[in-house]
């Protein structure tokens, strides 16, 4: 008989990692998941182990495109804390001088709790409001895509922080696509996707709302769900930038800053 798998080692080594700043080659082979249950298990503990107020879910991977290539065949979640959740404007605190991900998203947040043995219902109605978002990836991993999707899941899907814009009328999500202009320090960096490129809010919600179900996880209402990239990512390395979109004649913008050796999880 197979021995169970025993999360703790991976999420300990993990959380260490959010602690510090340091980044990981890879998780040693004898505590590394196998199967995206396993990586959503070590997940579960290392946000155990962090301790932090999780206030929703983060998605990557929300592209058909990208579902396709990946072999896993759904968006993969993470949580999203509290403490690295930020309002427009706000300097955000980066652990390292790794290259972190810069991602435009959709968010919603749910009007009501979507429980694990609900019958089957449009996820949309679920959404109380869309919001504008921007996530930041930074892995505690040297190489994201290097170490396998078990082992993303696990590093709590490459998380690092969400700043959370104004709310936008669903009815202009497709006018959105055609109007954003990513920048940075006033430079323009990326436009927004489409086609198979570029996430499908809904269905990304849809794809969290499965793996919640398999999971026996409760969404309460109130969550944050930060669907995936709809503007082209790009990486920025600098100590400080200037990050900003324009978008439906509005703007939501925000700055970053290196803590080099103070990562924001101590």
């Amino acid at each position: 008989m197979a021995e169970a798998f025993d999360p703790h080692p991976a999420a300990a080594m993990l959380a260490q990692a959010w602690r510090s700043g340091t980044l990981l080659a890879e998780l040693p082979r004898a505590v590394r998941p196998a199967t995206m249950a396993q990586g959503y298990d070590i997940q579960d503990r290392l946000i155990a182990e962090l301790g932090r107020p999780v206030v929703g879910w983060k998605l990557g991977l929300g592209s058909a495109a990208q579902k396709r290539q990946s072999g896993v065949g759904r968006s993969i979640a993470g949580r999203v804390l509290g403490s690295h959740l930020h309002r427009p404007g706000d300097e955000v605190p980066l652990p390292n001088s790794a290259p972190v991900t810069v991602e435009f998203e959709i968010a919603y947040i749910l009007g009501r709790d979507i429980r694990p043995d609900d019958a089957e219902f449009s996820v949309t109605d679920a959404v109380r409001e869309v919001r504008a978002a921007f996530e930041l990836v930074l892995s505690r991993f040297v190489d994201r895509r290097a170490v396998g999707w078990p082992s993303f899941a696990a590093d709590n899907a490459a998380f690092q922080a969400l700043i959370l814009g104004e709310a936008i009328e669903p009815a202009r999500l497709d006018e959105l696509v055609g109007t954003l202009v990513v920048t940075i320090d006033g430079k323009e960096m990326a436009r927004g996707l489409s086609g198979e490129d570029a996430t499908e809010p809904a269905g990304a919600l849809a794809d969290l709302v499965a793996t919640a179900r398999e999971r026996g996880m409760t969404l309460p209402k109130g969550s944050v769900v930060s669907t995936g990239t709809l503007s082209k990512p790009f990486d920025i390395a600098a100590p400080t930038a200037e990050i900003g979109a324009r978008l439906l004649g509005t703007e939501l913008g925000f700055r970053t800053r290196v803590d080099l050796g103070n990562g924001p999880q101590s």
